[in-house]
C-alpha cells in the first residue's frame, strides 16, 4: 500500500478520534439524560484542525499536487516523517510541546513546496493556487507560533479555510468542467477572510467575512455555474454557511465556529470530489470512480441545523440528534469513498491482467 494512501487513513483515523469525543460532549452540554464520557474534549479543536484537515492538506501538497505538478510525489520519507509527526503532535496535545511539534510537520509541507515556484513536468508557471498554498503555510506558522504563547481556537480556522479558498482558485473550475473562475476576486476574498477571523470576536469581523463570502461567490462562478449537479449542491451549501458565518460572529461563538468549520469546510469537501479522486488516483495509482451519496450533505445539514437552533437558545428533546447526525453524516461520506476504492484497488490488478 502507498504511503499517501496511508496517509489518507490516518487522517480518517484521526477525525475518529476528534470527532466522537466532540459529540458525546454536545449532547452531555444539552442535557442528555445519561451520563456521557466527555474528558477528550478539551482537544477536540487541536486533533480536528491541525490532526485531521492538517494530515488532508498534507495529502494534497506531498502526493496529490506533487503528481500532478512535479510528477512525482514526495519522498516517501517525507511523507512518513509528515504523518508521524503529525501523530506526535497529538499525544502531546495537553503539553505546551503541542504547537512546537505543529510548526515541524508545516515546515515539512513549506520545504516540499519549494517545487511549486518552478515549472510544472508539462511546463507551466505557477498559478495562483501554488502561491497562495506557500503563503497559507506561511501564514499557519506565524498564528501557530502565536499560540504557543496565547491559544485563541477560532484563529486556527485559518489554515482549512484559506487553503479551501486557495484550492478554489484552481480545483474549482475543473469540477465545474473547465470554467474559468476569477483569481483576482478569489485573492480578495482571501485576504479579507484572513482579516474577518483574526479580528474576531470584534463585530467588524462580520463585514470581513461577508465581503470575502461576496467575492468568493461571484469570482468562483457558483451561482451561474452549470455541469454536475452534486458538487453545486454541496458547494452552494458550503457558501450558505459561510454567509451565516458572518451573521453569527454577531451573535453566538459556537454557531460561528460550526459555521465555518463544519458548514463551509466539509460540505466544501463534500463538494469538491474530483480534488478527493486526484488524491485517491496519486495514492493508489488506480484510476478510481466515485458514486457520490446526498445522504451525507443531509445528515450533516440537519444536524448542524439543529445545533444552530440550540445555540440559538432553543431546548427540546430532538435537537440531541445535532451532533450525532452530524457525525454520522461525515463518517458516511468517507465510508462510501473508501469503500468504492477499496474495492477498485482489489480489482485493478484483474483488469490489468485482462488487458494483457
Amino acid at each position: 500500500m502507498r504511503v499517501g494512501l496511508l496517509l489518507l487513513l490516518e487522517g480518517f483515523v484521526i477525525l475518529l478520534v476528534g470527532g466522537i469525543p466532540a459529540v458525546l460532549e454536545f449532547m452531555d452540554m444539552q442535557g442528555f439524560p445519561y451520563p456521557l464520557p466527555t474528558t477528550l474534549f478539551e482537544f477536540h479543536w487541536r486533533v480536528m484542525i491541525y490532526g485531521f484537515f492538517l494530515t488532508i492538506i498534507g495529502n494534497e501538497i506531498l502526493v496529490a499536487l506533487s503528481v500532478e505538478w512535479d510528477g512525482k510525489q514526495a519522498p516517501d520519507y517525507y511523507v512518513i516523517g509528515f504523518a508521524l509527526t503529525v501523530l506526535i503532535s497529538l499525544l502531546l496535545a495537553s503539553t505546551p510541546f503541542y504547537f512546537y511539534a505543529i510548526l515541524v510537520a508545516l515546515g515539512i509541507l513549506i520545504y516540499h513546496s519549494r517545487i511549486y515556484f518552478g515549472p510544472s513536468k508539462l511546463g507551466f508557471s505557477p498559478t495562483t493556487y501554488n502561491y497562495l498554498i506557500f503563503a497559507t503555510l506561511m501564514i499557519t506558522v506565524f498564528i501557530t507560533a502565536f499560540q504557543t504563547y496565547l491559544d485563541l481556537p477560532w484563529i486556527s480556522l485559518v489554515f482549512p479555510t484559506l487553503t479551501i479558498f486557495a484550492v478554489m482558485s484552481r480545483d474549482i473550475g475543473l469540477v465545474f468542467g473547465g470554467r474559468l473562475i476569477k483569481d483576482r476576486e478569489i485573492v480578495i476574498a482571501y485576504i479579507f477572510l484572513l482579516i474577518g477571523i483574526l479580528v474576531y470576536p470584534n463585530s467588524i469581523s462580520s463585514l470581513f467575512i461577508f465581503t470575502g463570502w461576496f467575492f468568493s461567490l461571484h469570482g468562483s462562478g457558483l451561482v451561474t455555474a452549470k455541469g454536475r449537479v452534486y458538487p453545486r449542491v454541496s458547494l452552494s451549501i458550503a457558501w450558505f454557511w459561510l454567509l451565516l458565518s458572518s451573521i453569527f460572529a454577531l451573535i453566538n461563538y459556537d454557531a460561528f465556529v460550526h459555521a465555518i468549520a463544519v458548514g463551509f469546510l466539509f460540505n466544501t469537501l463534500f463538494g469538491v470530489d474530483a480534488i478527493l479522486i486526484d488524491m485517491l488516483i496519486a495514492a493508489t495509482n488506480v484510476r478510481v470512480k466515485i458514486k457520490p451519496s446526498y445522504i451525507p450533505i443531509v445528515l450533516l445539514n440537519v444536524g448542524l441545523l439543529a445545533r444552530v437552533v440550540f445555540d440559538m437558545g432553543v431546548t427540546s428533546p430532538l435537537l440531541f440528534i445535532a451532533a450525532p447526525l452530524q457525525g454520522i453524516g461525515i463518517l458516511s461520506f468517507y465510508l462510501n469513498t473508501f469503500r468504492q476504492v477499496f474495492k477498485q484497488i482489489r480489482k485493478a490488478p484483474q483488469i490489468e491482467k485482462q488487458v494483457r
